[in-house]
């Protein structure tokens, strides 16, 4: 047995159909036509165009560029080649010095430094001898 009571059902009993008023629908309004001007087509002018005519001589002058260019493009480009060359060697002298800072900053502060990587205490070993 379900434990609801279920709906009284009546399948001989309908309900009744309710049907919804018929209404019109509203016009929309009317709007005159536009009446738009045609435009008219442009008259075509005739115009002669000179081409000048330079010399091959006179074209490579014209694309050669000027002293101020030229320096500005080859000191900018000497600086980013002596950059790329100069970065590994800056990393080489950087690198160990801020290292070296770093464990005397943590001993100043009272903490233990890092251990070091046996190939760094024989360096360190090495230079004392020298």
């Amino acid at each position: 047995m379900p434990a609801f009571d279920p709906l009284d059902f009546e399948p001989e009993v309908q309900a009744p159909r309710i049907v919804p008023p018929k209404t019109k629908a509203p016009e929309p309004p009317t709007a005159p036509p536009v009446q738009l001007p045609k435009p008219k087509p442009p008259e075509p002018v005739e115009q002669e165009v000179e081409e000048p005519v330079n010399p091959i001589i006179q074209q490579v002058i014209e694309a050669v560029p000027s002293l101020p260019q030229a320096v500005n493009v080859s000191l900018s480009s000497a600086i980013a080649v002596s950059t790329a060359l100069a970065t590994p060697f800056l990393l080489k002298l950087i690198k160990p010095t801020i290292k070296k800072l770093a464990v005397k900053i943590q001993k100043a502060l009272g903490k233990a430094p890092k251990a070091q990587a046996p190939y760094q205490r024989r360096q360190q070993q090495r230079a004392l001898r020298k």
